[in-house]
Parts: C-alpha cells; sequence; structure tokens
C-alpha cells in the first residue's frame, strides 16, 4: 500500500494523553505544580521548560522559553525530527488508531514485542497493558507514598512516584491501595502489583504491608471483561526496568521488592534502583536487561547465600557485585531486614520521639 493513499485519523491521534507519549519516547518529566515539563525540543533548551497541558481537560504542550509547541503529533514531528506522515505511522502503529485507505479502514496493529527465543521455544503471546490505563491510575496519594512523605522530602516523593509511575487504586474498604506496575525497557506494561501500607507513623507496622494483602490488576481487570479473556501476563519484568535507557551509564542497585526500591532512591538517588519482585525471580531471563551493566545487588538478609550463589551463575549477563550490608545490620531479631528496614529505623535513630 503507498502511503500516499493512507490518511490518518489525526483527532484519535492527537486524544492520545500527550505525556504518557513523552515518556514513552523516554523523555523525563519533572513536575512543576499541577503541570510537567520536559526539554523542550524546539530549541537548545538546558533547563526543562517544555510544559505539559493533560490533566487541566487539555492536552499539548508549550514551552514559555521560545513560545512553541502545540499537539500530540506536533510533538512528536519536532522530538524525533520526523514529518507529519512518519508522526502520525509511528502514534498508529504504538497505540493501535484506525487508518484509512482509499476509502476502506483498515486496522493499524501495535508493534509486535520483539521475540528472543529461549532454546528453541519463542515468547508466549502476551498481554500488555494499555498505558493509558496505567496513567489514570498515576499519584503519590497513595499508602505507601503517604507514609514515605513521613521519612522523606515529600516533593522528592512525589516525583519519583512519577518516574516510576506509581499509582493509587481503591478496593477492599481502603482508596489508597499502592500500585507498582512492571514496565519493560520497550515501553510495554507487563503488569500491575498492588498492596497496602500502614501509613500511620505511630503504628508498630508502619511503612510495612497489610499480610498477606497482594494482588496483581492484570488478571483482575481481565476478569472484570476491561482486558481480553485468558489474558497472560509476562512475569518476568524487573520493577523500574523502564529507566535503564533513561538512565544508560548510572549504577543501578538490585533489589528485592518495589518497597525496597523507592526506599532506596528516596535515600541513595544517585544509583538507579530496580527490584525483581520476590526472592524467587533471580531469573536469567529478567536479569537480560541488565546486559553489561554495572549492578550492586543488595539482598534481604534472608538471601544473602542463596542470591550470591544465583549470581555467580549469571556473571556473563553484567558486573555484579553481591553485597551482604543487610545481613551485616539486620538486628537480630530482625531474619528478613531488608534495606528498608535499615533506613526506617536509621531514620528513627535520627529523629526519636
Amino acid at each position: 500500500m503507498s502511503e500516499s493513499h493512507v490518511h490518518y485519523d489525526t483527532s484519535r491521534l492527537n486524544a492520545i494523553p500527550i505525556m504518557g507519549v513523552a515518556r514513552r519516547m523516554g523523555e523525563q518529566l519533572k513536575r512543576s505544580g499541577a503541570t510537567y515539563k520536559s526539554l523542550c525540543p524546539w530549541h537548545d533548551d538546558r533547563h526543562p521548560s517544555l510544559t505539559f497541558y493533560e490533566r487541566t481537560g487539555e492536552n499539548r504542550c508549550h514551552c514559555f522559553s521560545c513560545g512553541k509547541g502545540g499537539s500530540v503529533i506536533d510533538y512528536v514531528m519536532q522530538r524525533q525530527r520526523w514529518t507529519f506522515q512518519e508522526a502520525c505511522e509511528w502514534l498508529s502503529r504504538e497505540y493501535g488508531i484506525t487508518t484509512t485507505s482509499a476509502g476502506r479502514n483498515a486496522r493499524r496493529p501495535l508493534l509486535k514485542p520483539a521475540v528472543k527465543p529461549v532454546g528453541q521455544d519463542q515468547e508466549p503471546d502476551y498481554t500488555y497493558i494499555p498505558i493509558a490505563m496505567l496513567d489514570e491510575l498515576v499519584s503519590e496519594e497513595n499508602s505507601l507514598c503517604r507514609a514515605m512523605m513521613h521519612m522523606f522530602n515529600a516533593e522528592n516523593i512525589a516525583m519519583m512516584a512519577e518516574e516510576y509511575r506509581i499509582g493509587r487504586y481503591a478496593m477492599n474498604g481502603h482508596d489508597d491501595w499502592t500500585v507498582f506496575p512492571n514496565i519493560d525497557r520497550e515501553g510495554r506494561v507487563c503488569n500491575l502489583k498492588l498492596q497496602h501500607y500502614d501509613s500511620n507513623p505511630a503504628s508498630p507496622r508502619f511503612a510495612h504491608g497489610d499480610p498477606g494483602a497482594c494482588f496483581w490488576l492484570g488478571s483482575m481487570w481481565a476478569g472484570k471483561g476491561l482486558l481480553p479473556k485468558g489474558s497472560s501476563f509476562r512475569s518476568t519484568c524487573l520493577f523500574g526496568e523502564h529507566l535503564l535507557r533513561r538512565y544508560p551509564d548510572t549504577v543501578v542497585a538490585l533489589v528485592e521488592s518495589p518497597k525496597n526500591a523507592l526506599f532506596g532512591t528516596a535515600a541513595y538517588p544517585e544509583l538507579l534502583w530496580l527490584a525483581t519482585g520476590n526472592k524467587g525471580m533471580l531469573k536469567r531471563e529478567a536479569l537480560m536487561p541488565l546486559k553489561g551493566r554495572d549492578v550492586i545487588v543488595i539482598p534481604d538478609c534472608d538471601a544473602v547465600d542463596e542470591w550470591a550463589d544465583t549470581i555467580a551463575t549469571m556473571q556473563d549477563i553484567a558486573n555484579f557485585t553481591v553485597s551482604d550490608f543487610c545481613r551485616r545490620m539486620a538486628p537480630p531479631d530482625q531474619p528478613k531486614f531488608d534495606i528498608a528496614d535499615y533506613l526506617q529505623q536509621r531514620q528513627q535513630l535520627s529523629h526519636p520521639a
């Protein structure tokens, strides 16, 4: 089919959330009041001056430095130095927007994920959650971020929530369940983990999750018909994996839980904190996105030996260094001591009641 006969549904393309488009292109957005900013592609911008208007009922960008800006299509054209046709083609493929050709409708498929052979087998046909569904949930007004704001700078926690795309969800009598997204290097949302935390600083379980309360939103949505019935979700995506391309030269700190990754980010932002999700997910397939990186592995106290043995078999992937920090810092009565426990304990010692 000749590209000259393809007509793009520009109304739908320009309705795609513009901040989601910017993030998919690897742009780092910084919060500024009720809006977000990034470096402006229309001029040589050293300090973020391009403002995105999305949550105010609009869907556009504008630079107060050079005065330029525009729609989603305008932004993509300028950001990538593409023609109008190239920008529309990319948006149509990325978001599955219908195009029209010779008076007939033709569905433009989503880009197929890169298929990596595992032995002789191919990657299963996974379901990826539309980025727009995650964008609606992103908020620092969740139970874990609320707890962390008692220990760290609130503005930094809000920016961290935006960067890791942490969200908020209402369920089971709480309106502040914490949503941890697993977003891969290609910007695809593999699944959304739900946990609820005690955000009362006077509670003995402050900043700890409700026992046994962990759910996966992808499966819940599939059960409700919001995603295809029988959806299969990839479980080997690292929490924070989408940030690897944004910070290609930063040393990675790998921990077990997303909570630990966020506590680490708040305390040691010079490192890029990622998480496997649980102790058993330290697998070759999950760690392949770390190829060639410098990685400090920080297991929970009870997993130091197990993780050290596993990492020893994967030194061909990355420059791994396993730290026994949590075991050295753990009180005798806390066998499952982790980096978040250490930072919370340190905070309490610095600010005694």
